[in-house]
């Protein structure tokens, strides 16, 4: 069994990668951007699943043992449904069942952050320790927690959601709903929200083009803007805040940051780890090891490979 293919989806806001592996191939580690293919993600997920079905057929795969496929959440991964993704505009998409029907062969379906954290811990920066975390700085803020090699996913399948806690409750609206979180300081998406209100007019004080990305209101901090230095000091207080949650009540062996933001703007990620320093107790905050994710913009599409090879030898 360990020798069949398995395919590992990983489907984002912007892009979906796709990559078939074997067993034997899985159990020598994970080869960074071999074989994967790439698609911008349609917003109907048929149109999504037919390109799925089309590259595998295409590779010529003699028979799949298991599919894994992560995804934005909130959803259920006992059922396969996507129940609400706001990043993706999917709400009741019964993604496990459309995969399994269309490629013959059982499909686990895992929010995106608990597949990075996975793939991060078995093939990465987490070398499987125990207990370990994983923090996404992206589009949004996302975590994941493994204990004894396993995902601890909670009653509700919602644990390690950290960019969720609250930090100012008149904050910024989120994309959950709800105000003032650590994403709605940090990630980006809420980081180009931020630049639109502060430069309404798309001009800074000083009367030159403002930032629009979040890349730009670094830079424009870096370089010494007052009003992007104070939305970058926000983001590190969110990431700390993150950061010290995971310290305080799991006490990880590591932490493992990625995503875009996370490993692009790794003075954004040392000064919140100083901070979560003394977020926390003395003894909590001294055992924090953190570390940046090696396999970039891979460790979804590597955890949704060992969950389909989990699942392959449950067969």
């Amino acid at each position: 069994m360990m020798a069949r293919h398995v395919l590992a989806v990983d489907i984002g806001a912007s892009k979906t990668l796709l990559a078939v592996r074997r067993g034997d191939q899985l159990s020598e580690g994970w080869h960074i951007g071999r074989d994967v293919g790439r698609t911008a993600t349609p917003r109907d997920p048929a149109a999504l699943v037919d390109w799925i079905v089309g590259v595998t057929r295409g590779l010529d795969v003699d028979g799949l043992a298991a599919i894994g496929v992560a995804a934005p959440g909130p959803l259920d991964v006992v059922t396969g449904i996507v129940t609400r993704s706001s990043n993706l505009g999917w709400e009741g998409v019964p993604l496990g069942a459309m995969m399994t029907e269309r490629l013959g062969a059982p499909a686990i379906i895992e929010d995106d952050a608990n597949a990075a954290a996975l793939g991060e811990w078995r093939f990465g920066a987490g070398e499987q320790a125990d207990p370990f975390a994983y923090l996404t700085v992206s589009s949004g803020i996302g975590g994941g927690v493994v204990i004894a090699g396993a995902l601890v996913r909670g009653v509700n399948g919602n644990a390690g959601e950290v960019g969720h806690i609250v930090i100012d409750p008149d904050g910024p609206r989120c994309a959950c709903g709800r105000r003032g979180d650590v994403e709605s300081f940090a990630g980006g998406t809420a980081l180009e929200r931020r630049a639109r209100d502060a430069w309404p007019d798309g001009l800074t004080q000083d009367r030159v083009r403002a930032p629009r990305t979040a890349a730009e209101i670094f830079t424009a901090a870096r370089h010494g803007d007052a009003t992007a230095r104070s939305i970058v000091d926000d983001a590190v207080e969110a990431v700390a805040t993150a950061l010290g949650a995971f310290a305080a009540v799991l006490e990880p062996q590591r932490v493992v940051v990625g995503g875009s933001i996370g490993l692009r703007q790794r003075g954004l990620v040392r000064r919140a780890v100083a901070l979560a320093r003394r977020k926390v107790m003395a003894e909590n905050g001294s055992s924090i090891d953190v570390r940046p994710a090696t396999l970039g913009a891979e460790s979804v599409l590597a955890g949704a490979a060992v969950l389909a090879q989990r699942r392959a030898e449950r067969r």
